[in-house]
């Protein structure tokens, strides 16, 4: 009995052992989703827009597709340093010296900083151009569409900090019961 005992606990105790493992891993830096690189599939955005003329889905289709390749010119120009932030990103992580860390997100900020001002460019470009075309409606869920998109470039919490943040009690009233 004792034995068995043991065993059932040896047994639980491993298994959350692993889980908790799985849930610690370590999330790789990628310079190009923090800048802001990203590509729309035109007919999906067409489709939450919801456009319906021909000739509105053509104009707005070839801004699309004007700022996709504008952004793969950007992302092939920018490739090298891209590639070179990532690198050193993912190989300081692993180490723990806090004399290299010490200016390491300057010089980081410096090398990204103008690759996100000529993205953040192209794509005010991009929505003004929509702006001129689009209804109130249509363009306001073109920028939702938009906000999306950037929210899944987002690196996402880990589960483990997850479960422990406390949930947010922002539009719900508790009373006081005296």
């Amino acid at each position: 009995m004792k034995k068995l005992i043991l065993v059932v606990t040896l047994l639980i105790s491993s298994i959350l052992i692993a889980q908790r493992q799985n849930g610690q891993k370590a999330q790789t830096f990628d310079a190009s989703k923090v800048v802001g690189i990203f590509y729309y599939e035109e007919d999906k955005a067409i489709k939450k827009i919801k456009i319906k003329q021909k000739a509105l889905k053509y104009s707005v289709k070839k801004a699309i597709i004007s700022y996709n390749s504008k952004i793969k010119e950007i992302s092939f120009l920018k490739n090298a340093e891209l590639k070179g932030v990532t690198e050193l990103v993912n190989a300081t992580k692993k180490g723990t010296n806090r004399e290299a860390l010490l200016g390491f997100r300057a010089r980081v900020n410096k090398v990204l900083s103008p690759i996100r001002a000529s993205i953040q460019e192209v794509e005010k470009q991009l929505n003004k151009n929509l702006k001129e075309q689009l209804s109130k409606k249509q363009f306001k869920n073109w920028l939702k569409f938009q906000k999306k998109k950037k929210r899944e470039l987002a690196p996402k919490a880990r589960e483990v900090e997850r479960r422990n943040k406390p949930q947010s009690r922002t539009n719900t009233v508790q009373r006081r019961r005296y």
